[in-house]
């Protein structure tokens, strides 16, 4: 919003924008606000972070900033703001009013750890105001309460004196007494707290239950570490105590359960159940102490082998996230010393986590079984939400009584006067504008040479293929990504296009008993429980998926990924996965029956029903698209678990025959590796299990054709959807992109989208910015063939799509750009492209998608590609932008070319119908497939 030296609303991410950064983030958590920042190259790095650290510690926060970023009432007398739209969606979901609940029963009034960090609405109408919040500021955020963490490649004598230069100007607002917060620890619970809470919902078959204990010290690094890995050991996998106690079960008590530990002065460990019946609410907690924790107190009840294979796997993790997200594991530790940390002793802990996982190897069960005797006893607090569609009419009453009332005490003049203040507010905070001279300092002017990682593809089937041991034998196409890492990950890929519809509804089934089932292991069929503990010995990860890496869904890949001396492992258990699982009816029951009730959960989320309303929308029937969702697959899982019950054998045999008719489609695989550490373990004999996906006429390269299950009879169509479970609104709009990444029109699309959406970009201003909803953006997705228009948590959603509409076509139809704001987008679209390639691991992925997205062959290097596309933008002008890109956008714009799906809360369906005449009301439970299909 501004501050002393630079007063101009938004000019943060402008210069960030500018200097190669896509804008700037911030995260408020219960005790701490993170501000960050990522550049492509250090230059504009350093030109950004003096702006950056004094906006942090000196920005105007003026009243006029208040009303449009936090909360105002306009005209018609509806509550709205930045603030206000994101947190509607928070108020009144089931998992935050239970979270609220638990809070208000475990911590004393006044806690820090008590509080919404976002805020409660009722609270931000009428107690939170500008000058708490500059109070705050003035109390909080100074040079004694702050840290920089700074990671990647950067000259260190030239961060250390910006840093510096700052500093000195920011000296003078230290107080001269500071409490440091969150130090105090939280008071023991002396006995049982419970609560049954009503929460909205349509469906009413399914609710929550969390259970929370006080933890150790921040201190207690060790322990803390230490329950974490009992955490891991009690609920991931099938094999699990806490999986097999409450979930696999034929009558299971909950869908998922999820263990957690909040660092905090006095750690507060959660444990909560989702997904579970409404008649087994308040069996949970008597189940979990008579039955989990009573038998984990004894020693002899732990499995210390799968207790030392968790461990080992921690190990690997902790160096495989170094390589995945270096970066954000560095800045957890640096934030938890910073609130936590009280001498360099307890810093080097913090940072040799592989250290501390080593000496827990080395403990025995009774030092584990002390762990759930010392911390999981009868001193906790339990919430339990009841899930009521009778709350949904309540909240929507009183919130129509709220504003009926709001409006009649303002009065008409009273009404006029909130809309005068908006507006006055709204223009005084874009009244100044930063000068030619600021502007011209605060940018990159060079397109620098950025470090990237070099990934060399090459592939068994192509010409000119030079020998490369790995996959020279694999009889069938197989392609190296040669990657500098110390980690293999295999994508193992099938083409599900001829493969019938009655078959692949049961793919998500399948991928479901994949990991939870008996296999055969070498010569014996192992039950579940053992093959899973087997699988964490060995791998590090596994999972399988419709599509790659969530695009071409005609595609379903099985990735693995394990160490680069445990190659082997890769055709072992692939072998098992695809060949070796044992269906068996009771499994297929329980796998079906958690399937259909996540479905419930998931539609309880605005966000999660609009992606899938609109997918049944403008998908052909009948495609991996169309059909693979939770909420779409609801009735067809509940009807297997019952046909499993009845007669196992049919259900067996449609898995059965869907395993044959996959196995016997033709088969890609892609590795990324570093192949040189692998030379000695290749066995090419050892892949067999694929041999049915071999053969001449099988030994294709698959491709990516984007939009292939695209339906035209979509286009032109609007739906909606009602969500009582959130009071947030929320808006996709789509059209069909005929580009894909060779398109000649891409890169001009690509650029007038990044204008109208970047931070601070036209959207932003107007939409964010005026508090009509938490997010609107474009989206450019050629691997779709698409053009998307998000509103995200709007609080004004039909105001909010008028405002988005007439914001870009006055932009594509007048021509009316900002030079400096296009040579923002230039520049933060830059480093998005970059950023999707920042890690060895995205890259890798990338790499991948590459060859699927048949980006031009002379590019042997998928950097090589991206550094000729980040050029075309760097070097594009205004009118090319506008005379290539505007076409398409305003085809988002067309009712007869795009299609709209809306989710609102009930009360706000009438609304709706008002604003987009026509528009189909959609039953949620009409999204769901039948059995039949």
């Amino acid at each position: 919003m501004g501050n002393e030296r630079y007063p101009y609303k938004g000019i943060l991410d402008v210069i960030a924008n500018r200097c190669l950064a896509s804008g700037t983030n911030a995260w408020t958590d219960q005790d701490h606000t993170a501000y960050t920042l990522s550049t492509v190259g250090s230059t504009g790095f350093l030109k950004v972070l003096p702006v950056y650290m004094d906006h942090v510690l000196s920005p105007s926060l003026t009243k006029e900033q208040f009303i449009t970023e936090v909360h105002h009432i306009n005209g018609n007398g509806e509550d709205a703001g930045v603030v206000y739209s994101e947190m509607q969606d928070h108020e009144s979901d089931m998992e935050n009013i239970v979270s609220r609940k638990r809070k208000e029963l475990f911590y004393p009034e006044g806690s820090p750890y008590r509080v919404e960090t976002g805020g409660r609405l009722p609270n931000l109408r009428t107690s939170c105001c500008n000058e708490k919040i500059r109070e705050f500021h003035s109390q909080f955020y100074h040079l004694n309460n702050m840290m920089l963490v700074v990671c990647g490649i950067i000259d260190h004598e030239k961060l250390l004196n910006i840093v510096s230069g700052v500093e000195e100007g920011l000296l003078s607002r230290i107080p001269s007494l500071f409490h440091t917060p969150f130090r105090e620890e939280v008071p023991p619970i002396e006995k049982y707290r419970e609560a049954v809470i009503d929460c909205p919902s349509d469906d009413e078959h399914r609710g929550i239950v969390s259970i929370s204990w006080i933890g150790p010290t921040a201190a207690d690094l060790y322990t803390i570490a230490a329950l974490e890995v009992l955490f891991d050991y009690m609920q991931n996998t099938a094999v699990a105590p806490l999986q097999k106690d409450f979930i696999q079960l034929t009558n299971p008590f909950a869908s998922s359960v999820c263990f957690s530990i909040s660092e905090q002065s006095t750690s507060e460990i959660i444990l909560s159940f989702s997904g579970v019946p409404i008649d087994k609410l308040f069996d949970i907690k008597k189940r979990l102490f008579e039955k989990t924790i009573v038998e984990h107190s004894n020693p002899k009840k732990f499995d210390m082998e799968r207790l030392g294979f968790v461990i080992n796997q921690s190990i690997l993790k902790a160096y495989a996230k170094m390589e995945t997200a270096g970066h954000d594991k560095i800045f957890e530790m640096m934030i938890g010393h910073q609130i936590y940390g009280t001498d360099e002793g307890q810093l080097a802990e913090r940072l040799n986590e592989i250290d501390t996982l080593h000496k827990l190897q080395n403990e025995s069960a009774s030092f584990w079984s002390n762990l759930i005797s010392s911390y999981l006893n009868d001193r906790y607090v339990c919430v339990i939400g009841k899930p009521s569609r009778e709350k949904v009419n309540e909240y929507a009453i009183a919130e129509e009584k709220r504003l009926e009332k709001q409006r009649e005490d303002l009065g008409e003049a009273g009404l006029a006067e909130c809309e005068e203040r908006l507006q006055k507010a709204i223009e005084k905070n874009t009244a100044l504008k930063p000068s030619p001279e600021v502007l011209a300092d605060l940018i990159v002017n060079e397109l620098e040479k950025f470090n990237t990682f070099e990934i060399a593809t090459k592939c068994n089937m192509k010409r000119h293929y030079t020998s490369v041991p790995l996959i020279e034998k694999i009889p069938f196409t197989t392609f190296l990504h040669r990657a500098p890492t110390k980690f293999i990950e295999l994508s193992i890929i099938w083409d599900t296009e001829k493969i019938p519809l009655s078959k692949r509804i049961w793919l998500m089934l399948w991928f479901e008993l994949m990991f939870e089932s008996p296999a055969k292991v070498g010569d014996e069929v192992l039950p579940y429980e053992e093959v899973a503990k087997l699988f964490t010995r060995d791998l590090i990860s596994q999972s399988v998926e419709v599509g790659v890496s969530c695009y071409y869904s005609r595609y379903i890949t099985l990735k693995m990924k394990v160490s680069s001396e445990n190659y082997t492992m890769l055709q072992k258990w692939a072998a098992i996965f695809l060949g070796g699982v044992v269906f068996e009816g009771s499994r297929v029951v329980v796998s079906a029956q958690k399937l259909a009730s996540q479905a419930v959960e998931a539609k309880r989320d605005g966000s999660t029903v609009c992606a899938t309303l609109f997918a049944c929308t403008v998908y052909k029937p009948g495609t991996n698209s169309y059909i693979y969702g939770t909420i779409q697959l609801e009735k067809f899982h509940e009807e297997v678990a019952k046909k499993a019950t009845i007669n196992p054998k049919w259900v067996v045999n449609q898995l059965e025959q869907l395993r044959s008719c996959m196995l016997s489609m033709p088969v890609n695989i892609h590795i990324a590796c570093n192949d040189s550490l692998i030379e000695e373990q290749i066995e090419t004999d050892q892949w067999g299990f694929l041999n049915g996906n071999s053969g001449d006429h099988k030994r294709g390269i698959f491709i990516g054709e984007a939009g292939d299950e695209l339906d035209e009879k979509g286009f032109g169509q609007q739906r909606a959807v009602s969500v009582g479970a959130t009071e947030s609104s929320f808006l996709y709009q789509r059209c069909y992109f005929d580009q894909d990444w060779r398109g000649e029109d891409l890169m001009a699309t690509m650029l007038l989208s990044q204008y109208l959406t970047q931070c601070e970009g036209p959207l932003w201003r107007g939409i964010r910015g005026e508090g009509l909803a938490y997010g609107a953006n474009i989206y450019v997705q050629p691997d779709k063939k698409l053009l998307t228009l998000s509103l995200y948590r709007g609080s004004q959603i039909n105001q909010a799509y008028e405002e988005t509409k007439k914001i870009v076509l006055s932009v594509l139809d007048d021509g009316n750009v900002d030079r400096d704001d296009f040579e923002a987008a230039k520049r933060s679209l830059v480093c998005e492209i970059m950023e999707a390639e920042d890690t060895v691991k995205r890259a890798a992925t990338q790499a991948v998608l590459a060859h699927f997205r048949q980006i031009p062959p002379n590019f042997t290097r998928l950097d090589f590609y991206l550094r000729e596309l980040c050029a075309r933008i760097w070097d594009a002008s205004v009118d090319e932008v506008l005379k290539v890109g505007a076409p398409h956008l305003k085809d988002l714009f067309d009712e007869s070319k795009c299609t709209r799906a809306v989710v609102v809360h009930p009360s706000k369906v009438k609304e709706i119908q008002e604003h987009f005449p026509g528009i189909e009301c959609v039953p949620i439970e009409n999204l769901a497939i039948s059995f039949e299909s």
